[in-house]
């Protein structure tokens, strides 16, 4: 695959609002490439993280792939220079609002 000289696909998480039982957050998928990219986004957060339900119109697929472990994928190409904001809201048990990993195509997250 030949490198791209265009930016790359990033990902910001924000948490937005808590409370004892649950916790909103959003997460943004920019692609910063100038061509149109698959995105896919990996949440791992410790013990306490239960569910997790994901709005942000067609386009975002989620698989539980176990316990605190979220797989987040586009389900077609983000356009080049394009972004795309899914609201989070989970369900938990304990403490943990940001995640203990957090990639989007193998690479860091951004948090705030």
């Amino acid at each position: 695959m030949p490198a791209d000289e265009g930016g790359t696909v990033t990902a910001s998480y924000r948490v937005q609002d808590s409370d004892a039982d649950h916790f909103e957050a959003q997460l943004v998928v920019r692609n910063g490439t100038s061509r149109s990219d698959d995105w896919q986004v990996e949440l791992r957060f410790a013990g306490g993280v239960t569910g997790v339900r994901a709005s942000s119109g067609p386009g975002v697929s989620v698989t539980i792939r176990g316990s605190g472990w979220y797989l987040l994928s586009g389900t077609g190409q983000l356009a080049a220079g394009a972004q795309q904001s899914v609201q989070l809201r989970f369900t938990r048990t304990g403490g943990g609002e940001y995640p203990t990993q957090c990639t989007v195509n193998g690479a860091g997250c951004g948090m705030g």
